[in-house]
């Protein structure tokens, strides 16, 4: 009778652990990409509107018009900013959740706390500053004339200091999101103090 140990197909098989770690390993990768996506266009599309059309717009363009024409273009862009700081800030649900012990580290604290930063500059300007803006607008306000021109004045400072901060977490984020993703199987985390296993022969 034959004592050795058989081995089958399915002891290569993955446990349901390892299956587990690699669904969760899989959603970290999904979630940090999404998030990547959303902030680069965030940050990429306040450049386009803030660095490159809005100078234009107010050189070229009298005024009112020059002013309600980018009041809007902003108000519409807040709505995007809105949304890309929900999917910022499920992702880093999902990512905390399916990082496990990877999660805790300083650069995904840092990472969380941008996330939060950004969502409360987007809240911000996009409920609170450009529908003031907006309102002195169609009131015929103009920038620096009067009481309300200069409360329309430190409106728009406000709103440029505004949209550099988001320019620079949301560079600041798409750099964390693709610097915290995991080289490693998150199954080996739970495995990298276990002894390795001796090799065969005598003792």
């Amino acid at each position: 009778m034959n004592d050795e140990p058989q081995f089958s197909e399915a002891d290569l098989a993955p446990s349901p652990e390892e299956r587990a770690a690699s669904r969760r390993h899989l959603i970290d990768r999904a979630a940090a990409s999404t998030a990547a996506l959303a902030a680069g266009a965030w940050a990429g599309g306040m450049v386009a509107l803030g660095a490159c059309a809005a100078p234009f717009v107010f050189r070229l363009t009298p005024a009112p018009y020059s002013g309600d024409a980018m009041t809007a273009a902003f108000a519409r862009f807040d709505q995007l900013a809105l949304g890309a700081a929900v999917i910022l800030l499920g992702a880093e649900v999902v990512r905390t959740w399916a990082a496990g012990r990877r999660g805790v580290g300083p650069a995904a604290r840092v990472r969380r706390v941008l996330a939060m930063v950004i969502a409360g500059c987007a809240a911000y300007v996009g409920l609170a500053l450009t529908p003031r803006i907006a309102a002195l607008h169609r009131d015929g306000v103009r920038r620096g004339e009067g009481e309300l021109g200069m409360e329309l004045e430190r409106a728009h400072r406000r709103a440029e200091l505004a949209g550099r901060a988001e320019v620079f977490l949301g560079a600041s984020l798409v750099v964390l999101h693709v610097f915290t993703l995991g080289a490693r199987r998150p199954e080996l985390d739970d495995d990298e103090e276990a002894d390795a296993p001796l090799p065969p022969g005598p003792r």
